[in-house]
């Protein structure tokens, strides 16, 4: 049988038997294509998320991991080229046809998980209208990002010394070390910058009225320099015992 836990990986008779054996829970990582910064990529969110969820599901046994929905609500970073934002309304409307698939496939939990902050408040003004929608499938997800990113963006990287004005909350150490964990290859450190090192709560209305362009023409909240690797495998571990956490709570 094919080992892999991601559904778009494996045949429908493969996920058919799968679910038969237990499989009754599938995790739908929320992402992004948006800039981050000078050095990185824009599809960070979106492979944190899968990898996340990946590194989840295997804590948690007998859980697969839905395609990742690539495009999500990031208004904010409109001015920096390349990116792709959806509406609130369209990002809505993906999510009830995802768990309404989902729901359609045997699944008996589908848990989405926001990789990408600005979905997370589109997630929570949809999920009532889902949760109980489809009978004998729950759908659930992640309700309160700060909560999250207090518990592990915050915190872990001050465990490990690195302080929050370089750890950054978007495309700053944190995000360029576990990008070097995950696909190296796509990081261009040599262009690693520092940007805006003002914490979030003192920066964030601005940047979501004003755009990111507004407080850091760079798209950095953060420093890109000093990522490393082994850091990031340590914070891809630390959110996906989280996750992992947060999806036992619907289990």
């Amino acid at each position: 049988m094919n080992p892999s836990i991601q559904l778009a990986q494996l045949s429908f008779r493969t996920i058919e038997g799968l679910i038969q054996e237990g499989y009754t829970t599938v995790i739908v990582p929320l992402g992004a294509t948006e800039q981050h910064g000078p050095a990185l990529p824009l599809l960070v969110d979106n492979e944190h998320g899968l990898h996340t969820a990946l590194r989840a599901a295997q804590r948690l046994g007998k859980t697969l991991v839905g395609p990742v929905v690539t495009l999500g609500y990031s208004p904010e970073h409109a001015a920096f080229a390349g990116t792709v934002s959806v509406s609130k309304e369209t990002l809505k409307g993906m999510l009830h046809d995802i768990a309404e698939s989902h729901a359609r496939s045997g699944f008996k939990l589908v848990y989405f998980w926001p990789a990408h902050g600005g979905n997370g408040p589109v997630l929570n003004e949809v999920l009532p209208t889902l949760e109980s929608r489809w009978p004998g499938c729950r759908v659930s997800g992640l309700r309160d990002v700060g909560r999250y990113v207090r518990d592990t963006w915050d915190k872990v990287p001050l465990e490990r010394g690195i302080p929050l004005s370089q750890s950054g909350s978007h495309a700053g150490e944190f995000e360029t070390s576990m990008m070097l964990a995950m696909r190296p290859e796509l990081v261009e450190m040599e262009k690693a910058e520092a940007g805006n090192p003002a914490p979030f709560d003192t920066i964030g209305e601005a940047m979501m009225s004003e755009g990111m362009e507004a407080i850091s023409p760079n798209g950095v909240l953060g420093d890109q320099r000093g990522a490393d690797a082994a850091r990031g495998n340590f914070y891809l571990d630390t959110l996906a015992e989280y996750l992992a956490a947060e999806v036992r709570k619907e289990l």
